[in-house]
């Protein structure tokens, strides 16, 4: 059994994907950010010398447990964890998980190429940290940073458009959104299973975009969610035209992972409102 120190198992990310990998045999150790320092080496270097993990997945990013209240410290922290990690994995694999704010959104990002990195330099705080982290793993060939675009599923913040437009549906309330856009959306599932195909092999690419073949707008997200609901929500749009896309391009994902099929929106919206829906008759 391979053990895994992971980072943000209280998260959205790292808290789905804890379970599925203990579930496929591994041993995962993760601390929590609240009892452990990341940005003291000493601590860092005391975990790995306790636990001796055999491969790191740092899913934590310190400074966005609210995603409209982003730490100042932001970039200064997260470097600091990200460097001490690098310096006690003595050169085992480590991943981690990059954003396509790295490409700057406050412009259109459509199908963004992992080597676009660094044209556009993002200017808001949380891009900003991403892209200099990204900078730093291009200095170590042991990281793999998978990177993201949208994700949605279990514990997710409730501001996240998938989860707002079921929870408003199942309310009986309007789906309402500021403005029509493209997004990339995938299921957290899918996440982890593309995940754990990283673990189990070394890509030749140390960055890949982890992006589906096509985009989805909100609007569309919500007519999938009315469709599915035994109840139509009155869908409002407060400002008229489309905002700035935000799409990958997969290129390098499907050169490392020929035979991987994403599930599709209609099936991975609906799994997901049953699931908010069985969890909001169970409470």
């Amino acid at each position: 059994m391979k053990t895994i120190l992971m980072t943000g198992a209280g998260g959205f990310v790292g808290g789905n994907l804890k379970p599925f990998l203990e579930d496929n045999g591994f041993k995962v150790i993760a601390p929590k950010s609240k009892d452990y320092d990341f940005t003291n080496l000493k601590t860092v270097e005391d975990l790995v010398s306790t636990y001796r993990p055999d491969l790191f997945v740092l899913a934590g990013f310190y400074g966005i447990s609210d995603p409209n209240n982003i730490a100042a410290d932001i970039e200064e922290k997260n470097l600091s964890i990200f460097n001490n990690f690098v310096k006690t994995a003595d050169g085992k694999k480590i991943i981690t998980f990059g954003s396509g704010a790295e490409f700057d959104k406050s412009r259109p990002i459509i199908k963004a190429k992992e080597s676009d990195l660094g044209q556009v330099i993002p200017q808001d705080l949380y891009g900003h940290a991403k892209y200099a982290i990204s900078r730093e793993i291009k200095k170590h060939p042991n990281v793999l940073n998978l990177r993201l675009f949208g994700v949605y599923g279990p514990n997710e913040f409730d501001s996240r458009f998938i989860t707002h437009a079921s929870k408003c549906n199942l309310a009986g309330k309007p789906i309402t959104m500021r403005q029509n856009v493209i997004f990339d959306y995938i299921p957290v599932e899918d996440l982890c299973r593309i995940t754990l195909e990283f673990i189990n092999k070394t890509p030749k690419e140390q960055f890949i975009n982890i992006t589906p073949d096509k985009g989805i707008s909100l609007m569309e997200i919500a007519q999938i969610i009315n469709k599915i609901a035994p109840r139509e929500s009155e869908i409002i749009c407060a400002k008229e035209g489309m905002a700035n896309e935000y799409t990958g391009d997969n290129s390098v994902l499907k050169a490392e992972l020929p035979y991987f099929n994403f599930t599709s929106y209609a099936d991975g919206i609906k799994n997901f409102y049953n699931y908010l829906k069985e969890k909001a008759n169970a409470d």
